[in-house]
């Protein structure tokens, strides 16, 4: 479940890439740093002055009914203006692979894996940075219990 250097090349291109967007579809948190893009499905975080903006429970615990009615969707819409803006000045992991971002304005974006994963029998995606656009072509998708890396 180890990252190799191209993953963690990949990973730190994030680094510098503005903040454009965050948003809620589904339970999972999504994050424009154009043209690279992160969608965490897992849990996670987003933390700005040692305090918690945003966090989600992951995926996997949506009932596929009505997505809009919850703290995730609320607090994005609440804290929208604070979260976007900032520039990556790191973005780096954790032994488990939980991924941990942060930006010159002081947010905090966090993908946990190292408190979920034991928990599933089936392999399950816990968060995927990818390129946007019809030239790109890498995508790093992050599971449970392994890594893959399309280039």
């Amino acid at each position: 479940m180890k990252m190799g250097i191209k993953e963690m090349n990949f990973i730190h291109s994030l680094v510098g890439k503005r903040l454009l967007n965050v948003c809620c579809a589904a339970e999972i948190l999504t994050f424009d740093f154009f043209p690279l893009a992160l969608h965490a499905s897992g849990y996670a975080r987003i933390i700005k002055n040692s305090d918690i903006l945003v966090t989600t429970l992951d995926y996997q615990s949506w009932e596929l009914s009505e997505s809009t009615n919850n703290d995730e969707w609320f607090n994005v819409k609440q804290f929208h203006a604070e979260m976007i803006g900032g520039a990556v000045l790191s973005a780096t992991l954790s032994p488990w692979n939980d991924l941990h971002i942060e930006l010159d304005n002081g947010v905090i974006i966090e993908c946990l894996i190292a408190n979920s994963y034991p928990h599933y029998n089936d392999e399950q995606e816990q968060w995927v940075l990818f390129e946007r656009g019809k030239d790109h072509k890498l995508f790093l998708t992050v599971y449970s219990k392994r890594v893959e890396f399309i280039e």
